[in-house]
């Protein structure tokens, strides 16, 4: 049997990068070998997301290029995978009729017994990857969304809300610290609301904190509207717990919020943010905003930008508004000019990047605790609890080994200093 190699491209979230790597443990499984130059593969996997459309036409150029690949190389097995790929799949197979199988985000748990079709199961090789060469992962606790933000696809594609049984996550946390893997990653679109025969999310990193193998514990993302009080106390007294939340807050217009569907005002979220930042003074807490929602005034969009002013965000993901199909939003009529939009985005943007940059200069001339997730060329990458990356020099493989650094320089989203 020749040596089959497969290439994922991965558009979109964690969840996406997730699956991509369930599906490449199958493939390696079944003696395949992953490899990082697509003209090189057997097999190409393009996992979608649709949550902008700009992400769908990155995902339509791509197919548009392994189209021609395939002229070239008939046998190429090609499969789309992903949100797009849950609600556009007859637009896919219409489109791209070289496409060899379409496989949705419900359906992912399927890909083994879809992959069997094209790749026999190969007793004699069970090239597994190298677990040991990761230092994080991202372990899944639930899948789908029942909020139903006006603007978001992910209910449509993705489904309701289904949290996973925690014996099954205590089992692939366990599998993962005997991998070598040194911190964990929880996700789900909403993990607040996790609830599994009566286990919440508190509840559950607290079992998860109890194997000693955990290192340290991050997850995302979390809703404004389901984030407790006794989940704040569990972060301000785990050690284990990262010092990072990532809470959404997507507008300071109330008009806004409540056409977007988000179930709180903007008062309320900023009180919760100071209960946070009261309660664990060292925490770094990021934000989503979206610009340019149907109907967002000059007015609107000055709330929002007076509330990254006043609420200080250690960093913000600014995103222009993009219609989807089936949400509330697509339905609605946007005023809201292109030119407008970017103008927004980027005073928005350039604001919060002062803004992040005077939060990390409170790191300069101190000595932090940094993990290392790789190093390339003499130059490490690591990252802090408050989940900053930190560069630094060193001629050591450090990777997945936990050191101090002395912070000389600082930039908005990263810093850089002398490892001690």
């Amino acid at each position: 049997m020749k040596n089959i190699k497969f290439y994922i491209e991965t558009i979109g979230c964690q969840m996406n990068v997730n699956d991509s790597d369930k599906m490449a443990e199958i493939l390696s499984k079944r003696g395949c070998f992953r490899t990082e130059d697509m003209s090189q593969a057997d097999i190409v996997i393009v996992n979608t997301c649709s949550v902008r459309f700009s992400a769908e036409h990155k995902a339509y150029s791509l197919l548009g290029r392994l189209k021609e690949q395939k002229d070239v190389n008939p046998n190429l097995i090609i499969g789309v995978a992903g949100c797009m790929a849950q609600y556009a799949a007859k637009e896919i197979k219409t489109r791209c009729k070289f496409v060899d199988f379409v496989l949705g985000a419900r359906d992912i748990d399927l890909f083994c017994e879809t992959i069997s079709k094209y790749v026999p199961d190969n007793k004699e090789i069970n090239q597994n990857r190298n677990e040991n060469s990761e230092v994080f992962r991202y372990i899944t606790i639930m899948r789908g969304c029942s909020n139903f933000c006006s603007y978001c696809i992910v209910p449509y594609v993705r489904g309701p809300e289904v949290s996973i049984d925690y014996n099954e996550i205590l089992k692939e946390v366990k599998k993962a610290c005997d991998d070598g893997i040194k911190e964990i990653i929880l996700l789900g679109q909403n993990v607040n609301s996790y609830n599994y025969n009566g286990v919440n999310f508190t509840q559950l990193l607290q079992k998860i904190s109890e194997i000693d193998k955990v290192k340290r514990i991050r997850f995302m993302t979390n809703h404004p509207k389901d984030l407790s009080d006794e989940l704040i106390d569990e972060i301000a007294t785990n050690t284990k717990i990262c010092r990072h939340i990532h809470l959404p807050l997507q507008s300071g217009s109330n008009n806004i919020l409540k056409a977007m569907n988000r179930k709180y005002t903007y008062e309320q979220y900023k009180t919760l943010y100071e209960k946070i930042k009261n309660k664990i003074p060292d925490i770094n807490i990021t934000s989503d905003i979206i610009i340019g929602f149907p109907g967002e005034t000059d007015k609107d969009f000055q709330d929002t930008f007076n509330a990254s002013r006043q609420l200080q965000f250690g960093g913000l993901f600014i995103f222009k508004y993009s219609p989807r199909p089936k949400t509330l939003a697509a339905k609605l009529k946007n005023t809201v000019s292109l030119e407008t939009i970017k103008e927004r985005h980027s005073l928005l943007l350039e604001d919060s990047n002062i803004i992040s940059k005077k939060i990390n200069e409170k790191y300069i001339d101190k000595t932090i605790e940094v993990l290392v997730e790789r190093v390339n060329n003499n130059v490490a990458e690591a990252r802090n609890s408050q989940n900053i990356k930190v560069f630094f020099d060193t001629k050591e493989n450090l990777k997945g080994k936990t050191v101090n650094v002395k912070i000389t320089k600082v930039l908005p989203n990263s810093m850089s200093g002398i490892l001690q």
